[in-house]
């Protein structure tokens, strides 16, 4: 939590005047690694026993400071940290990391140490535990427990990760990723990544947020402050782990973090704009695009190449991807002509030939051209060189393509195959003068789909009413369950606009009488708040014609479940498809609605998507669209079409239901739902609800 003192001491130590380090001498090489790296700040050292650290005089304690650091790095172990803090607060320090670990992430008496930890820590800005530190790569201040091989840059990705070696990692790479900062954040006791995001998103340097993310704590926190990025148009771009059952595990005890269920996760990132990627790697490099081709406004590109195989691989990926490749005009073409050779033909992508190579001042007009019209991002692939001192044309061969996006006021990135085939000089050069260098083909053009996808799905978020789109905390239930029978949870949905089927409820002597009330033919279903599942016990009679055929099949249940009381409803006509639509409750998420195949598909195909609360109906549309048995409903093999429109106000009418009561609602279920032809509606054919 974000308190206005904490905000205050947050900013000072993301960019400290002075820095300070608390340990012994495992901290010598991090120290001599903020002094190489040109930090212009004061560096202090606070060790009791020691006379000198890295070349530094030792203070006996923080009190013998010349000054008030903004930032402590301490790197001693959790009794000392734990005892170390109320001594930082009272000497006003901004910041302080702690790496030390054995706080809730082992249990026994970790959680107790972390609520100790927590209470002593006031308004520091509080960075971990089980954490490596900050790297910040705009003013070249270290506060990493290893040494990086980062350098000083002017603008960037602010990358924040859950795992201390993953962020040690990226310190490392060989990518010439756009990197600001890298913070590894660990248990998030007090400050979480959200406080980083929102601190960090006013500040012009930051071009994007990389995440990696094992759970979050504070869904509507992290909802407020995404979507404040999505409205600054600075995407975040996450890698999520624990994806599997045994991952989720494995996150949960890692960091103590709330691993929930990936599908929940997916829904978070599709309401907020959020670009999801599959690998670090993937991370890094759309964060690269991002910050040096910038966002493209949409899926049509422009590729070019000096290989027939290279176009073939080009058109694959961006069909797998969903991004579109515009054929040049009959205008272009000719324009086009006088650079291409005879034997050559024009097309997108663009095999430019071997014997332009090099040739800049033939690449330019023709890259220029190809550029025209409604293009949103050029794309030249082909493999750079190892060594820059080599005169191998590559060179002339990229700025052309440079500056033909630059002339053409259109995107432009590069790409190799090979991520290995790419020098540092070059990519430096190209990126600083507006060009991503990608490594790996497949990586960049993924990254480049997602981008794409960020830009379309940006504008239609901030088409909409925002506050729908925040997520609002909903507790574990507390209270006991109960379960509502299927006639009061199908009044309780019916109030709020979905369509079921005009029952009574009758016993065995009146059960006749409301059939040839209701007209034939009927269902009767028994009626318990603690049979769940009915078919399974017989508690359901299908298609019963006439008045002795009810009286037999209700003396039958009574006979056997020892009940009299049941549920008589007209028999439902043939659908077109049967759908389930259900709400479940996590405890990071609150509840969850979902929506798929029903009946007896919902086991079979786990043909089914998920949408957060509050839903909008362009989403419920969209989460529709994506199922497989939406060809059943667009009238499969002449069939007829299912009622859309209907069945898109039957998923709202829960959506509504289940919003207003999240704070009770344990859970939902609706199977099958009936969706008739179109024009004829839907009906529920069973609920369940269980509350709190």
């Amino acid at each position: 939590m974000l308190t206005p003192r904490r905000r205050e001491n947050l900013e000072r130590l993301l960019n400290p005047r002075s820095v300070c380090y608390i340990g012994g001498t495992f901290l010598e090489q991090t120290i001599r690694d903020n002094r190489n790296a040109g930090y212009e700040g004061d560096i202090w050292v606070v060790n009791p026993k020691l006379d000198s650290i890295a070349g530094l005089p030792c203070h006996r304690s923080i009190e013998e400071l010349p000054g008030i650091p903004d930032a402590v790095f301490m790197g001693v172990n959790r009794m000392v940290t734990n005892a170390t803090l109320p001594a930082l607060d009272a000497a006003g320090v901004g910041g302080v990391i702690c790496y030390a670990a054995g706080y809730s992430e082992i249990g026994g008496d970790g959680p107790a140490l972390e609520d100790e930890l927590k209470a002593r820590a006031s308004d520091l800005a509080l960075v971990g535990p089980n954490c490596y530190g900050i790297e910040n790569y705009l003013h070249g201040v270290k506060l990493l427990a290893t040494s990086g091989s980062g350098h000083r840059v002017d603008r960037g990705c602010a990358f924040i990760g859950q795992s201390g070696s993953l962020c040690e990692a990226v310190t490392r790479n060989r990518r010439s990723s756009p990197l600001a900062y890298v913070i590894s954040c660990g248990n998030q006791t007090i400050l979480d990544m959200a406080d980083y995001i929102d601190v960090l998103i006013d500040r012009p340097e930051i071009t994007c947020f990389a995440l990696f993310i094992e759970g979050l704590r504070d869904v509507s926190r992290f909802s407020e402050v995404a979507l404040r990025a999505l409205k600054a148009g600075k995407p975040i771009i996450a890698v999520k782990s624990g994806t599997s059952p045994l991952g989720a595990t494995m996150a949960m005890s890692h960091t103590a973090s709330l691993a929930g269920n990936d599908e929940h996760y997916q829904a978070l990132f599709d309401r907020l704009g959020i670009i999801r990627v599959e690998t670090p790697v993937e991370l890094l490099e759309t964060a690269k695009l991002v910050t040096y081709s910038g966002i493209p406004k949409g899926r049509r590109m422009v590729a070019f190449t000096c290989s027939g195989g290279d176009n073939e691989m080009i058109a694959d990926l961006a069909a797998i991807h969903g991004l579109e490749l515009p054929q040049p005009t009959a205008a272009q073409r000719e324009s086009m002509k006088e650079h291409m050779q005879l034997y050559t033909s024009i097309s997108n992508p663009l095999d430019f030939n071997t014997t332009n190579w090099a040739r800049y001042d033939v690449l330019l007009p023709l890259f220029t051209k190809a550029l025209e019209g409604d293009v949103d991002l050029g794309l030249a692939v082909f493999e750079n060189r190892q060594d820059p001192t080599m005169p191998t044309g590559t060179r002339e061969t990229a700025e052309a393509a440079r500056d033909a996006g630059l002339a053409a006021g259109v995107p432009m990135a590069h790409a190799c195959h090979l991520s290995e085939n790419s020098n540092r000089e070059d990519r430096e050069l190209l990126q600083e003068t507006g060009m991503a260098m990608l490594q790996g083909l497949r990586d960049a053009i993924s990254a480049i789909c997602k981008t794409c996808t960020f830009s379309e799905r940006r504008a239609a978020v901030l088409a909409r009413d925002h506050d729908d789109l925040l997520i609002h905390e909903a507790g574990p239930l507390t209270a006991s369950i109960a379960t509502l029978d299927e006639w009061q949870g199908k009044q309780a949905l019916k109030a709020y606009g979905l369509p079921v089927p005009e029952g009574r409820v009758v016993n065995t002597a009146s059960a006749a009488g409301a059939a040839e009330e209701i007209g034939f033919p009927v269902v009767l279903k028994v009626l318990s708040d603690t049979i769940l599942h009915k078919t399974d016990v017989g508690g359901v009679a299908l298609d019963l014609r006439d008045a002795q055929a009810v009286t037999t099949a209700a003396q039958d249940m009574k006979a056997r479940l020892e009940i009299d009381r049941f549920l008589i409803e007209p028999m439902a006509s043939r659908p077109v498809a049967e759908l389930i639509i259900g709400v479940t409750r996590s405890d990071v998420f609150g509840p969850v609605l979902v929506i798929g195949a029903g009946g007896i598909f919902v086991e079979l195909y786990k043909d089914a998507t998920c949408l957060l609360l509050p839903a909008h109906e362009d989403d419920v549309r969209a989460a529709i669209s994506s199922l497989k048995i939406t060809r059943l409903l667009d009238g499969f093999r002449g069939g007829p079409k299912g009622d859309m429109n209907a069945l898109v106000e039957a998923v709202m009418a829960v959506a509504r239901y289940a919003q207003e009561n999240r704070d009770t609602l344990a859970e939902l279920d609706i199977n099958p739902l009936f969706v008739l032809p179109e024009g004829q509606g839907v009906v529920a054919v069973d609920a369940l609800i269980r509350k709190a």
